[in-house]
């Protein structure tokens, strides 16, 4: 199974660990995966998630399940505190000939333009602290 999310963020170094998701059945699961490929781009955040996991079980021929659920939770990483400027725009299932999308129509929180320029500052004095570390 593939996962394919699509979301409006200006945070230069976002990462998702996992998706919570409620099952129509009541029942809650983290979606995680295998392998991760993801682009930004204007405001834009691509992302290509491979080896879908629903808990610790593998994903595949499991897509049905997903039908109805409902996102709780995304867990967000980056070495700027602020994550507030995600907004989920879509998420597209695929499995084998299947695929199930879902959309998240709505509007983009204002962040100001101050909060990404720390972020920013805090991003380069990281790298630079790393790259001292490792001379």
């Amino acid at each position: 199974m593939v996962l394919y999310l699509k979301a409006e963020s200006d945070i230069p170094d976002l990462v998702i660990d996992f998706i919570e998701v409620k099952l129509k059945s009541g029942k809650v699961i983290s979606l995680t995966w295998n392998e991760s490929e993801f682009d930004r781009e204007d405001g834009q955040f691509e992302a290509r998630y491979k080896g879908v996991y629903f808990d610790d079980e593998y994903g595949n021929g499991r897509l049905p399940e997903l039908k109805d659920m409902e996102v709780q939770h995304i867990e967000l990483y980056s070495e700027c505190e602020d994550v507030s400027s995600f907004k989920l725009r879509e998420l597209s299932f695929h499995d084998g000939e299947e695929s199930l999308a879902f959309s998240y129509p709505g509007l983009l929180p204002e962040r100001s333009s101050d909060a990404l320029g720390e972020c920013m500052n805090q991003i380069q004095k990281t790298t630079q602290l790393k790259g001292d570390l490792a001379v």
